[in-house]
């Protein structure tokens, strides 16, 4: 997922019925994709589940409106710069990285490291925020708006062993590409995550590079993100790493208060 916009719980109108039309509006335009930006008609079929006569009547209304495009000598369509007016109107109080962008800054600037936000994007982890804590040595391993898979890095370890656990076998036993063995090997280390509460590593950015991530859970305890930080090795073992982490931790408990109450 991108950064998804909250709403506040108990709005009024919550049990009032939904309006197809709209909705199945949304599903065509949530059928493109950065991995598959341009699409058939019979593809946008497949992908909503809706026929063909009512799907090609969206398409045509949406394309008049500027929020889709479609090519004249191929006939594809595409997700067009409508959307992104749509996407500058969203308030950044009003993402997940607005309301902890604070405690972040914070985070980054006591531990002296790079901190990272990320999210779950698909079978994908997305940075939503990355934050430098001043240092001259700065980790620019990951730019906001990049997905990663979700065995590169900290933060997506941290997404993928606190997603349900169907999804998270269906990603280690398939979408990764792994062999059995490596499949393996990364079950164990998820496992490891969920008991100890984090996941850390060593020069697998850079030699002399480290990086830990804890999980911000919401209040029902269900991962929202993970937030990561990476700097010189040094800052990550022994004593100074005990500090650290108890650093990001506390950090996460404040970022958890200040998202209650809104639905993200």
């Amino acid at each position: 997922m991108t950064q998804a916009s909250v709403r506040p719980r108990g709005q009024h109108g919550a049990t009032l019925p939904r309006v197809r039309a709209v909705s199945r509006a949304i599903g065509i335009l949530r059928a493109f994709s950065a991995d598959r930006p341009f699409l058939a008609l019979n593809e946008i079929v497949r992908a909503t589940g809706l026929d063909a006569g009512t799907s090609r009547r969206i398409l045509v209304t949406l394309r008049d409106e500027g929020m889709v495009y479609q090519d004249p000598a191929s006939g594809l369509y595409s997700a067009s710069t409508g959307l992104l007016d749509l996407a500058r109107a969203v308030p950044r109080t009003l993402t997940l990285a607005g309301l902890v962008e604070r405690r972040l800054t914070r985070l980054a600037e006591d531990s002296q490291t790079t901190v990272y936000l990320s999210v779950r994007s698909g079978d994908e982890a997305l940075c939503v925020s990355r934050v430098n804590g001043g240092r001259a040595i700065e980790v620019r391993w990951w730019a906001v708006g990049e997905t990663r898979a979700f065995n590169r890095g900290t933060g997506p370890r941290v997404l993928l062993a606190h997603l349900p656990e169907a999804d998270r076998e269906r990603i280690v036993a398939g979408s990764l590409g792994l062999d059995k063995r490596a499949a393996e090997d990364l079950r164990r280390e998820l496992a490891g995550i969920i008991e100890s509460g984090f996941s850390i590593k060593h020069d697998e950015i850079a030699a002399g590079i480290s990086a830990m991530a804890v999980p911000l859970m919401d209040e029902t305890g269900a991962i929202l993100a993970a937030i990561s930080t990476g700097g010189l090795t040094p800052r990550y073992i022994g004593a100074a790493q005990a500090e650290l982490l108890e650093m990001m931790q506390r950090a996460a408990e404040d970022m958890q208060r200040s998202v209650r109450g809104a639905a993200i």
